[in-house]
Order: C-alpha cells, then sequence, then structure tokens
C-alpha cells in the first residue's frame, strides 16, 4: 500500500464549483508515478524495456470534494494477471472521511514492439507483496 498527498487546485474544479469527474484520474496518476518512484521505476520503465499503459479506470464519487481540499490517495494493487494488473484507490480528504474510489487497470506495454507484454519479474514479486500486506 503506498498514500500520496493531492491538494485540489483551481485546474481540478468545474463550472459546479467541485472537482471536475476527469480530476480523479490526474490525482491517482501522481499516486502512481510517486510510488513508481519509491521503487526506482517510472511509467515508461517498469523493468525488461517496459513500460505501463492504462487500459481501463473507474471512479465513483462518494462526496464533494472542493479547492484546497487535501486528499489522502491510497493505492494498494487487487488483482494480478500476466500482462496487466489493477490498482485500487481510496481517497480521504483532509478529515479522514472517505471522498471517492476507484480502480485502474495497467497493461505491460512493449512499446518498442507496441504489444501488450507479460509484467516483468520484479514488478511482479512487489505487486504480490503489496497485494498480501495491504492494510
Amino acid at each position: 500500500m503506498f498514500i500520496s498527498k493531492y491538494q485540489v487546485r483551481i485546474s481540478d474544479i468545474n463550472y459546479g464549483g467541485h472537482m471536475g469527474n476527469e480530476r480523479a484520474l490526474v490525482a491517482f496518476q501522481q499516486a502512481r508515478i510517486e510510488w513508481l518512484e519509491t521503487l526506482g521505476l517510472s511509467e515508461l520503465s517498469i523493468g525488461e524495456e517496459r513500460g505501463l499503459i492504462q487500459r481501463r479506470a473507474n471512479v465513483e464519487y462518494l462526496r464533494e470534494i472542493s479547492l484546497g481540499d487535501i486528499l489522502n490517495v491510497k493505492i494498494y494493487p487487487v488483482e494480478i494477471r500476466g500482462s496487466y494488473f489493477v490498482l485500487a484507490h481510496e481517497v480521504s480528504n483532509q478529515d479522514g472521511v472517505t471522498v471517492l474510489t476507484g480502480n485502474v487497470t495497467l497493461g505491460s506495454f512493449d512499446y518498442n514492439n507496441k504489444r501488450l507484454a507479460k509484467i516483468p519479474g520484479a514488478l511482479k514479486e512487489i505487486l504480490e507483496k503489496e497485494k498480501t500486506t495491504k492494510g
């Protein structure tokens, strides 16, 4: 499990005066980038000449999110397959209230050959370990 902080900025706010629906994915990506950096990896380099490509995303808003809110974005793996894995996200505000949840399916992608490829062994081990220690 990894937790990142995200402060809601003016560019995150829509005409309704709260966080726009697409902006959750920005917070998810920031958390993912920070998590990968702690592992010495990046979205373009997860080992064995592979990167990540987003295959699917799901977001469920539970409460309004406002300008200036400080969000705690918790991510952890929930499913690991041959060429992809799913990261779950639980986001709470500065008061500890869960404001949104979601998940992102990420594929291990061979950018040189433009195709999905097996998750590199070292990353797969990390994902499996973090999946069993969630919480």
